[in-house]
């Protein structure tokens, strides 16, 4: 596309599978050096960022570290100087949960889905801003959010939903708080996406067959990749009047 972000670097959490190795390789063909970010298999996301390098001729680093605990994010900010002496770009994508009833849901297991899915995204942001404030530098902040964050119709995932949705709002308020000082926070919100473990591929899975029947208005998955197109454009200056905005990539889902 030729955004004009050859040179620029970026952190992606959660960055060497699914939406993550999607954003990171729309990155990496736009010229943006890579830390990419990953909490386990290490054979198969160091590979992955040693063949992104190979074929983009970009500098990539992969950092693993567990970015839902302090020393974690502190790890990773330490390879990236490391590697990088400036970062421009942080993409939140780490996150996760799992389907337990709410009646059944223990603190620990309400804590253990917050810390990966919204604190993790304030740990690493806040240590983007005293990255990027001291030094007057701007910079741009993507958070991976959920459908879930606004709409849902699921069960049992009430520990996920209040977590994305405070990752939405987390995002709007930072936003709201940051943008005098350069550095320009916005969200996307995916919708189902084929991933690496190929759950939702129609052909094989009949839950995934009904979604793209019944529930999905292009009659389609999204790809890693398209949700990497939005990522790259919101750090682009083509995108400076976008704001705090929660980008819809659901696939109309959300109508």
């Amino acid at each position: 596309m030729d955004l004009g972000l050859k040179g620029k670097a970026a952190i992606v959490t959660g960055g060497a599978k699914g939406i993550g190795a999607g954003i990171c390789r729309v990155l990496a063909e736009e010229g943006v050096n890579l830390v990419v970010n990953y909490r386990s298999d290490p054979e198969l996301c160091e590979a992955f960022a040693r063949d992104l390098a190979v074929e983009t001729g970009v500098k990539t680093i992969a950092v693993q570290a567990d970015v839902s605990t302090e020393e974690g994010c502190d790890a990773v900010w330490k390879a990236a100087l490391g590697a990088f002496e400036i970062i421009d770009i942080l993409v939140n994508n780490a996150g996760g949960g799992f389907r337990k009833p709410f009646t059944e849901l223990s603190y620990e297991d309400w804590r253990r889905v917050q810390d990966n899915t919204l604190n993790s995204q304030f740990l690493m942001s806040r240590r983007f801003t005293d990255h990027c404030v001291p030094a007057k530098r701007g910079g741009h902040i993507i958070n991976v959010l959920s459908k879930s964050a606004i709409t849902t119709n699921s069960t049992h995932n009430t520990s996920y939903v209040s977590a994305k949705g405070g990752a939405l709002a987390l995002t709007r308020g930072m936003a709201n708080e940051l943008t005098h000082l350069g550095i320009i926070v916005n969200g996307i919100v995916p919708g189902y996406v084929i991933n690496s473990k190929g759950i939702f591929n129609p052909e094989t899975n009949p839950y995934a067959k009904k979604l793209v029947e019944e529930i999905i208005p292009t009659k389609r998955f999204g790809t890693p990749r398209e949700m990497g197109d939005v990522v790259a454009y919101l750090c682009s200056e083509r995108a400076s009047q976008i704001i705090g905005a929660i980008v819809d990539c659901s696939g109309g889902t959300m109508l």
